[in-house]
């Protein structure tokens, strides 16, 4: 087993007791991704659910109902790209879809459900393999991200009702909730309910960086890939909604953390929302000196602008911190980059020779180690080129 890293973090960083919603946004922002056809025009009325965009197998949906007013340029997952601009008219008018008669849970019938709400990965990974084990993860990987152990903490009922429905149906032998062993709240939680479904169980870990991975999560629990299957908090809840009551998933769950505010918070958020209305209507900032803003996380973010970065699918949060420059100083040689580096890559060898590696996985560690503060990442960014 590899020796995984326990990462620091700010032992004065507090969080708020329960998932805050910030719905009520004035405007949301939608990806116009490549490719894709965009179905609406400049001042058209769109319902919430009605498509935007499409290609031949993808459907971008409108979180909100209310009016297209045009087309601006933001940072999406960390890059560039034009968005559709929405004003919510916050009527939640939406788009008729398909009724159901029934909601059956046999594996056809799930298999149907998941690919018809963009579940697709997970559709047909339970359509082509026999998943003897099933994995619901209960953490995030980047130090002061939250989000899955509070969608695990609020909707414990559903994940694991949403647990039990998939091991049916699919004939999984086990079904284990997954928790870090410092997280006694969700502990607690989840030992006065579990007895009731004697084919779910608790397995507690250590709190390691890059056990939100499933490919180290599934190496820690000593399960071979084949035949075992990892899904997140907040996608159970997601798949949730879609199989019990035929819902699409408008909102997601993000963190917004760190040691200069006040208080840290894990947010529900409707998809397309920009960091900045988040920021000025739920989070207070203590810290009266310029404040730097980190995308998805110190180990893998990127530094951002609150005025033009928006929450997508993909967005796990933001992390704000004292803006304090860091001195980078001539590497001294020690070797630890590699030491640490948990699939040995050799980040000075990269760095000396600009021969990228194939290895890398952009987990940050070699950064993060780094006695001369220097940023190794950017040296292995864009390694798979």
């Amino acid at each position: 087993m590899r020796n995984l890293t326990k990462l620091k973090t700010d032992l004065d960083v507090v969080y708020s007791g329960n998932i805050v919603d910030y719905l009520d946004v004035d405007y949301v922002y939608i990806p116009m991704k490549k490719n894709y056809k965009t179905l609406v025009k400049n001042n058209e009325i769109v319902n919430k659910g009605e498509i935007l965009l499409e290609d031949n197998l993808n459907k971008i949906v409108s979180p909100v109902s209310g009016k297209v007013i045009g087309m601006t340029t933001l940072n999406i997952d960390g890059n560039l790209g034009n968005a559709i601009v929405i004003e919510n008219s916050f009527k939640e008018e939406e788009k008729k879809s398909r009724k159901y008669k029934d909601n059956k849970f046999d594996r056809d019938a799930i298999i149907s459900k998941l690919y018809e709400f963009y579940f697709k990965y997970i559709a047909s990974v339970l359509e082509t393999k026999k998943i003897n084990n099933l994995i619901i993860s209960g953490f995030d990987d980047e130090p002061y991200i939250q989000n899955n152990a509070y969608v695990l903490k609020k909707y414990h009922k559903e994940i694991l009702e949403m647990a039990d429905i998939l091991a049916t149906s699919f004939s999984i032998k086990r079904t284990s909730i997954v928790i870090k062993s410092n997280n006694a709240e969700n502990i607690e939680t989840f030992l006065a309910r579990i007895g009731t479904y004697p084919n779910i169980f608790l397995e507690l870990i250590e709190d390691r960086y890059l056990l939100g991975k499933p490919f180290f999560l599934l190496e820690y629990l000593n399960l071979k890939e084949m035949d075992s299957f990892v899904i997140d908090a907040k996608t159970m809840y997601e798949i949730y909604n879609a199989l019990k009551y035929n819902k699409t998933t408008y909102e997601t769950f993000i963190t917004v953390a760190g040691p200069s505010l006040a208080k840290s918070m894990v947010l529900k958020v409707k998809v397309g929302t920009i960091f900045k209305d988040i920021i000025d209507n739920k989070i207070k900032i203590i810290n009266k000196k310029p404040n730097l803003f980190i995308l998805d996380g110190l180990m893998t973010g990127k530094p951002c602008q609150i005025e033009k970065t928006i929450v997508t699918k993909n967005t796990l949060g933001l992390i704000v911190i004292p803006d304090e420059e860091v001195k980078e100083s001539k590497c001294i040689n020690c070797g630890m980059c590699y030491k640490i580096c948990p699939v040995k890559v050799n980040p000075k060898r990269v760095m000396d020779t600009k021969i990228k590696s194939h290895n890398c996985i952009n987990c940050g560690l070699c950064s993060y180690i780094c006695p001369c503060n220097i940023n190794l990442r950017r040296y292995l960014e864009d390694n798979h080129e």
